[in-house]
């Protein structure tokens, strides 16, 4: 099987088009609205559901959730920004598990 290189997402429909054949359409704009929350928090509810454009970041915490596109690998570029926010994540929990033993 030939895979295509997964270089860069701009918008909403880019990535809906990509995870088509794995989720629903409905599943896939639940999923980047909640992103979108996460990650535009000072934003109201109208402008998310209407934003088309979507951040590298969005489109890297979209792809941990829900795993590459089917017949795609990702660019180098993607998986270390992938691995980045991973890493991230590892710390942070870590640091909340640090933070919450000194509370106890």
């Amino acid at each position: 099987m030939n895979l295509k290189t997964l270089n860069y997402i701009r918008n909403k429909a880019q990535l809906q088009k990509l995870y088509i054949s794995q989720f629903t359409p409905d599943y896939i704009r639940k999923e980047i609205y909640e992103v979108l929350k996460k990650t535009r928090e000072n934003v109201t509810a109208g402008a998310l559901l209407f934003a088309k454009n979507i951040s590298t970041e969005e489109v890297i915490i979209f792809i941990n959730r829900n795993g590459k596109p089917d017949g795609y690998i990702l660019s180098d570029e993607l998986k270390m920004q992938l691995r980045e926010y991973k890493d991230d994540l590892i710390r942070e929990k870590f640091l909340l598990n640090e933070l919450q033993k000194t509370k106890i």
